[in-house]
């Protein structure tokens, strides 16, 4: 069962004339919390050199430092025992070394389960940061949560406390953004949100609708993320109630924000595959990037290039099996594209092309090879002469690079999915370097590449009967 822990920078004692009834700030605080039912089981106090030296005259008649007085005289008032009082001694003034001492020694003396009160009514200018930082860092590195943070002040003969819990909680907010548009999950926002109850209904459908959106991205449900575009574009349109509140100004803040972080994704429209992988990469989703590029750039090419089977490729594709009712575009990627490595050497593999995991073969290289261009541009010549291709000429220098682009896709995520122990130390000139750095820049040329060819509209030679792009391939059934 954890404690009730309240955090303080003792203030000191000091003794005003005019006012009859006199107390010291942070009294407010712990009774505030005694009235909310929020008693403290231990109060870490920060006390500085004339908070625990100078002898002050207190309200009681008796001369004794501030200290002595918080102990021996207010807190038995209230019923807390003075062994619940740490007292963590500072300087009257902290500079950087002792104000990370001074953190140390709250950090050591907090545990996991406990929950935080943080009192802001006394110290320096620096002291609301430094128990703000504390409390911070505890939520960060050991889940401690803080329920309240308060401050007290003294208004004639009263002593006023000013709860500032929800503008502490404006951090959660912040820290739920940065989540988002650092990693592109909006969990933590929408988890915010709910925590605080219900706001601007229209900001709660537009956080519902960018959840989704990285939802199905994290989940590499790729086909969903063009609908889920538009779901956002729909919830930006609308216009949230007027800001009543800080935490209301923030929320229409994010939303512009949103605006701004999805304007290139949703101006692209049904071309929206270069943007979703810069996106992903900008993101650090280097797997959801290269599934994106996997599944949509054949059929993306395809739409800017002319290239499909013959007649006699056609058939050839259609009696594979595990071609069935999948677009062509995608078994003619992989079929012809990502095999080009296996047609280096005389090399067993499977019907479909799925290469052995024997390392006897090409010192276990071959699965994770690449060609080169004069590979590529040998091999489309063998194709286009066996008539299992028909391209337009005029782009072949495209499509050559679009087809050594596509293996690096499958290539890295053969590598990323596949790869064990073994894998990662192989070293050849057909291996791609399996580093974050290295994938980021393949992803930065393939973007680069797609952006060259989105003004391209596929030219169909004459006499060529054009095959829809989303045709799908009947198995075992010739195409005409």
């Amino acid at each position: 069962m954890g404690r009730n822990v309240l955090l303080l920078y003792m203030s000191i004692f000091n003794k005003n004339p005019k006012i009859q009834t006199q107390t010291q700030t942070n009294e407010g605080a712990v009774r505030y919390l005694i009235e909310e039912g929020e008693t403290p089981d231990c109060i870490l106090a920060l006390c500085s050199e004339r908070v625990r030296k100078e002898a002050k005259e207190m309200p009681d008649g008796s001369t004794r430092t501030t200290l002595e007085y918080f102990r021996d005289s207010f807190l038995p008032k209230v019923h807390i025992p003075a062994e619940r009082l740490v007292v963590i001694e500072v300087p009257d003034s902290m500079d950087e070394e002792t104000q990370f001492q001074a953190i140390s020694q709250l950090l050591e003396k907090i545990e996991k389960e406990d929950t935080l009160f943080v009192d802001l009514s006394g110290g320096m200018r620096d002291v609301a940061m430094l128990l703000v930082t504390v409390a911070r860092c505890m939520r960060d590195l050991r889940y401690v949560q803080t329920r309240r943070v308060i401050c007290a002040e003294l208004n004639n003969n009263e002593t006023v406390v000013h709860d500032r819990t929800q503008l502490y909680g404006l951090f959660d907010f912040v820290t739920a953004m940065d989540a988002f548009f650092s990693t592109g999950t909006a969990q933590k926002l929408t988890r915010y949100l709910r925590s605080e109850g219900e706001k601007d209904p229209v900001l709660h459908a537009l956080l519902t609708r960018i959840n989704q959106f990285s939802e199905d991205l994290a989940l590499c449900r790729v086909r969903k993320l063009s609908n889920d575009l538009n779901q956002i574009a729909q919830a930006l349109k609308e216009t949230p109630k007027k800001s009543q509140n800080l935490t209301d100004l923030f929320f229409q803040m994010l939303k512009d924000r949103f605006s701004t972080e999805f304007a290139e994704l949703l101006s692209s429209g049904e071309k929206a595959l270069p943007a979703l992988v810069s996106w992903c990469a900008g993101h650090g989703m280097y797997q959801q990037a290269l599934t994106l590029l996997c599944e949509q750039m054949p059929e993306y090419v395809c739409q800017h290039l002319f290239v499909q089977p013959t007649p006699k490729g056609w058939e050839y594709l259609a009696a594979q099996m595990q071609n069935r009712g999948k677009p062509w575009v995608y078994p003619l990627f992989h079929f012809h594209f990502c095999r080009l490595t296996l047609l280096q050497k005389e090399y067993p593999y499977t019907a479909d092309l799925r290469l052995t995991r024997s390392r006897d073969d090409a010192e276990g290289n071959m699965l994770f090879g690449v060609a080169n261009d004069a590979e590529m541009h040998d091999y489309l010549d063998m194709v286009l002469a066996s008539e299992q291709l028909v391209i337009d000429p005029a782009i072949r220098p495209q499509l050559e690079q679009a087809a050594l682009l596509y293996q690096r896709v499958m290539q890295y995520r053969n590598q990323i999915n596949h790869a064990s122990a073994n894998d990662l130390g192989l070293q050849s000139e057909r291996v791609l370097p399996l580093d974050t750095e290295h994938i980021k820049e393949t992803l930065q040329k393939i973007t680069a590449y797609l952006n060259e060819i989105r003004p391209l509209k596929r030219n169909v030679p004459q006499d060529i009967e054009e095959i829809p792009v989303d045709a799908a391939i009947p198995a075992g059934t010739p195409a005409r």
